[in-house]
């Protein structure tokens, strides 16, 4: 009986750590795209934190900058677009990004609380438009960092990075 108890609490604990050493995303449709983007096309990129409480700024401030620097690159790099600038400047289209919320958990909490200090995360609404200003698509959005401190993907900047990745992907559902 012992046995079956420590085994099971083993395997309870490998996949607490396991889950805890991946940094992940997730999306939700609320409209799927309704006509192929034509990637020969530039992008215009706007991301915009107006819904953030005051009490946030500060951290979704960078969120906000590194999560464009992101997009600027990878739209381009997987393909989505032959261009991309960043707003006010115009494109074919537009990626407007409202981030909702932003926490960042520092490495020194991290190091302090270890996977209780939880996870870095950020989420968004992201609408993308055609150069009339019709809606393609609409969607929510969200990544999270790893929450253990050993992992190589604890930092905050995992999670912008997983954010990046999943309006990549959402945007590839043609």
């Amino acid at each position: 009986m012992f046995a079956k108890v420590r085994n099971a609490s083993m395997v309870f604990l490998s996949a607490m750590f396991l889950a805890a050493c991946s940094s992940s995303g997730t999306y939700t449709m609320k409209q799927e795209l309704i006509e192929p983007v034509n990637n020969q096309k530039t992008v215009s990129i706007w991301v915009r934190s107006d819904k953030v409480p005051e009490s946030e700024k500060e951290d979704v401030k960078k969120a906000c900058s590194s999560l464009q620097e992101k997009l600027y690159a990878r739209l381009v790099s997987e393909g989505l677009f032959k261009s991309s600038v960043v707003y006010p400047n115009k494109g074919d289209y537009s990626l407007e990004v409202d981030v909702l919320g932003v926490r960042l958990v520092s490495n020194a909490a991290r190091l302090w609380f270890g996977i209780m200090a939880g996870a870095s995360g950020i989420e968004a609404n992201v609408l993308l438009r055609d150069e009339t200003g019709k809606v393609l698509t609409e969607f929510h959005a969200d990544g999270s960092s790893a929450t253990h401190p050993m992992s190589s993907e604890s930092g905050s900047d995992n999670a912008v990075n997983e954010l990046a990745t999943e309006i990549a992907q959402a945007m590839k559902k043609r």
